[in-house]
């Protein structure tokens, strides 16, 4: 059953020596002997950002245009201009269609036949996007959350994020049961929507349960994993809808989530930190094992996905590095990987 609503605020912290080490993980030792990831590139053509995984091919967000690739045969298979800076994008299930959230150049709808193309356009602030299986969910920043039909592309509904005279700004949401959009707002906000009759969505609650910048949500049946920028990853109780604690072991800012069902794995992008790599050591998701982490190659990592290489029966993981393109990383061995490489003061850069 759903919380009912609520709009309550994390307590104070206890005093620092009051305080008790979190629970919520723990750091894998990496061994003696470490052995380099091994990892290949894909060109995309421009500053690869967000990404969606479909199948043997993906969809990746690169601000000016969307580039569609094979991951196994490592080439393009198509390119298109959108209007506006295209950093998250997510395909139906089929993967003949892909939404585009360009925030200030709106929400862009591309099929892949005959040719990738441009379908339609609207004018909303989209920064994000969830997928159900007839529903795409697209959050708008202070404009709320949107709903579209994706049998017909046609929009469906907007719900404003209202709550006791707040309005939230939303920034990242993932689906759940087909029904439930979990919403990541500013302010620590996590909003629950019931959209089983997409006309009429209904809040069912909102609380704050993490700190920091909300970039990406992903989601087990029991868990959410907000990636908070440099605060790391938030860990959500779904159940009791109750902040878990925060990982921090991994190097970097954490600006992507992925969750890899047939692995168990959570899978984070932290800009110059690269990809890392958690498994999830108990069935309801609440703790964490830091695997290992690399950077073993150029660029500043935004987006992660994972997919499973059928030919050799291993499983990879997928990160957008900017300028240097989609790196397709194999996911065997992570716990013998050397740590990554530490950015140095004169490297220092400002991060989108």
């Amino acid at each position: 059953m759903m919380p009912l609503l609520a709009h309550d605020v994390l307590p104070a912290p206890p005093p620092r020596q009051n305080r008790q080490k979190s629970s919520v993980y723990h750091h894998h030792l990496l061994q003696a002997s470490s052995v380099p990831a091994r990892t290949s590139t894909i060109s995309v053509g421009g500053l690869a950002y967000g990404i969606h995984v479909v199948g043997s091919t993906a969809f990746v967000a690169c601000l000016t245009h969307v580039s569609w690739i094979h991951l196994h045969e490592k080439c393009s298979l198509g390119r298109v201009h959108v209007s506006g800076p295209a950093r998250s994008v997510v395909a139906t299930s089929n993967g003949k269609s892909a939404y585009v959230a360009c925030h200030t150049g709106g929400l862009s709808i591309i099929h892949t036949t005959p040719s990738l193309h441009v379908g339609d356009h609207f004018n909303i602030p989209a920064v994000g996007v969830a997928m159900s299986t007839s529903v795409a969910v697209v959050v708008c920043d202070l404009m709320g959350v949107c709903f579209f039909d994706t049998r017909s592309h046609t929009w469906t509904s907007m719900l404003p994020l209202a709550v006791g005279g707040t309005t939230f700004r939303a920034k990242a949401v993932q689906v759940l049961h087909d029904r439930y959009a979990y919403i990541a707002c500013d302010a620590g906000m996590v909003v629950v929507v019931d959209f089983i009759d997409a006309r009429h969505p209904v809040i069912l609650t909102a609380k704050r349960l993490f700190s920091g910048d909300a970039h990406a949500i992903a989601l087990t049946s029991s868990a959410a994993y907000i990636a908070c920028g440099a605060r790391g990853v938030a860990v959500i109780d779904l159940e009791q809808l109750k902040a878990m604690g925060v990982v921090k072991t991994a190097y970097g800012s954490v600006f992507d989530v992925h969750l890899d069902q047939s692995s168990r794995r959570l899978l984070c992008a932290c800009q110059v930190g690269g990809l890392a790599v958690y498994d999830i050591s108990d069935d309801d998701g609440m703790s964490l094992t830091f695997v290992g982490q690399t950077n073993a190659f150029d660029g500043i990592c935004h987006g992660v996905g994972s997919t499973k290489d059928k030919i050799r029966s291993r499983e990879v993981g997928v990160v957008t590095c900017q300028s240097g393109g989609v790196q397709v990383v194999v996911l065997d061995a992570v716990e013998t990987w050397p740590e990554p490489k530490r950015a140095r003061l004169a490297d220092a850069c400002t991060l989108m």
